[in-house]
């Protein structure tokens, strides 16, 4: 006899922390959406919902930052200061004035050896900043007589305070919070399979009964999207910026 299709049972352990959350957020609401009449079933849920609330709390404390406005606020000066000196030496090279002209042509080199992007990640942008701004600091005469070496003093001072922001940020995140979140998550990894389990079993039982149907169908392609989007990248849902200005182990990568 042809068994019914199943949720694969597979390890979400090593799911990076953002990713790991929003699954199980995904998971939690299927198990709203449709109900199954089983006791051991319901059990399984509201074990599963109770530890997901405690990840859930964990992962917010663990986000948390004081600093992550004066981040981002700094983060969007620092960007128009370098649109702007990157915009004038564009201008300037298409000058018609030739000896204007020549001042930005060094300029300009270095402004596109490194092709900065301000979607990068904040320490990665930080990053690339600080070494073009090296190379274009040797040309300090060139920026003097195009006005524009006051414009890269202030994107060097802009950079720095971005970099420390995110070095206050990482000092905030503490061991003590990244050892609640892990052991949330364990928690939370068992309910999940508990569910999983049971939701299996239910449907195997009564292959007739749409509800079961339906909640397995929609778990298993949630888990098959998880499987090919989360676990293989673990920075594809972030925005326009990653929060990719962190540490090693962060919500960029497992918590193992």
């Amino acid at each position: 006899m042809e068994l019914p299709i199943q949720i694969e049972a597979i390890s979400i352990a090593r799911a990076a922390n953002a990713a790991h959350y929003e699954y199980l957020a995904t998971v939690r609401k299927r198990t709203e959406e449709i109900q199954l009449d089983h006791e051991l079933w319901r059990k399984a849920v509201e074990e599963f919902r109770e530890a997901y609330a405690k990840e859930d709390d964990a992962f917010k404390r663990y986000r948390a930052s004081d600093h992550t406005a004066a981040l981002q606020q700094a983060d969007e000066e620092r960007d128009r200061l370098y649109a702007s000196l990157r915009d004038t030496i564009k201008a300037y090279a298409k000058f018609p004035i030739a000896e204007t002209a020549q001042h930005a042509e060094p300029l300009l080199k270095v402004i596109k050896n490194y092709k900065i992007s301000t979607r990068e990640n904040y320490m990665k942008e930080s990053g690339l900043i600080d070494n073009m701004l090296q190379d274009l600091l040797q040309y300090e005469r060139q920026l003097n007589r195009l006005g524009l070496l006051i414009v890269a003093n202030q994107l060097k001072a802009k950079n720095d305070e971005v970099r420390q922001l995110i070095a206050n940020r990482n000092d905030e995140r503490s061991e003590q919070v990244l050892g609640e979140l892990k052991a949330a998550r364990a928690v939370s990894d068992e309910a999940y399979a508990a569910v999983v389990f049971y939701t299996n079993a239910y449907f195997a039982l009564n292959p007739d009964r749409r509800e079961a149907a339906d909640l397995v169908k929609r778990m298993a392609e949630d888990l098959d999207y998880f499987r090919r989007h989360a676990m293989s990248n673990p920075n594809a849902n972030k925005g326009k910026k990653q929060d990719g200005n962190e540490p090693a182990q962060d919500d960029t990568a497992p918590t193992e």
